[in-house]
């Protein structure tokens, strides 16, 4: 039979809805409440009151992660502090705290006197490579990553070595946490691998970030813990990011754009035909 544009059978008709966007699973701005800055404020002040600058600069660190505008008051007690605990590191041979210890200083903005001569990058390095050679034992991959996330993070013009057995044994560590639902381990060696190698894919699902918000709100429900509740909400915001850059600054974020409104989103309602 020849086609007759009159003759239309509407059962045959479909509708096309318009693309989604991606949904955005974690917004720093709407998903961290005013008690939770509240509670890490708190746990910040604690650390400096009991002169625990190595928490305290890892605390630190966490929330200008969250908010790089705020004054978290790093005053020339609290930068001595932090300077003494790098110093005891170098002195000591210490090279994951050292490791550690420069990249939160750096992310903090108080990284003039680092002094990263090469004993340091040296001892770091040699530390890194150690647990490579665990070949996976202890979560050596986990330690290699953290590592190699700091190196890169003090010296972005270092070579870290990261072959194909390094990257298998990473995302091999990754792909347990997740059979698991070990979801703190997860966004951790989640981020460490997006800032050593934004391109990775990570499988970031919607199973993956609903366990990350379940494990957030275990954090919440427990007022002692807010520097673990610090941690994850930095490990979100990392990994909900476009774009991650490792900078003269440590990390740079490009965070998604916000959502338009949905007048603004939605097609216009077609003409209604009656048959």
């Amino acid at each position: 039979m020849p086609f007759n544009p009159d003759r239309i059978n509407i059962h045959e008709l479909t509708i096309e809805e318009p693309e989604r966007r991606a949904e955005v699973f974690f917004d720093a701005e709407k998903d961290i409440t005013k008690e939770d800055w509240k509670g890490m404020e708190g746990k910040l002040e604690e650390y400096r009151r009991e002169n625990k600058w190595d928490k305290f600069s890892q605390q630190a660190m966490r929330m200008k992660i969250l908010d790089p505008n705020q004054d978290l008051n790093i005053d020339l007690i609290a930068r001595n502090g932090i300077r003494e605990i790098l110093e005891e590191d170098r002195k000591s041979c210490v090279w994951n705290g050292f490791a550690s210890q420069a990249t939160e200083m750096k992310m903090l903005g108080i990284d003039q006197e680092l002094n990263i001569d090469q004993v340091a990058l040296q001892g770091t390095r040699e530390m890194m490579e150690g647990y490579r050679q665990r070949m996976g034992r202890d979560r050596g991959w986990d330690s290699f990553s953290w590592m190699a996330m700091n190196l890169k993070i003090i010296d972005p013009t270092q070579d870290l070595n990261l072959d194909q057995v390094a990257w298998h044994g990473m995302r091999d560590t990754l792909e347990k946490d997740r059979q698991q639902k070990s979801w703190a381990d997860f966004s951790w060696g989640a981020v460490k691998i997006k800032i050593l190698d934004p391109n990775q894919d990570l499988n970031l699902d919607q199973e993956a970030w609903q366990g990350m918000r379940d494990y957030l709100e275990k954090q919440r429900e427990n007022g002692d813990k807010w520097g673990n509740l610090s941690w994850q909400l930095a490990n979100m915001k990392i990994l909900v990011a476009e774009k991650v850059e490792v900078t003269e600054n440590g990390i740079e974020l490009t965070m998604p754009k916000k959502r338009e409104s949905l007048g603004s989103d939605a097609p216009p309602i077609p003409e209604i035909k009656k048959f």
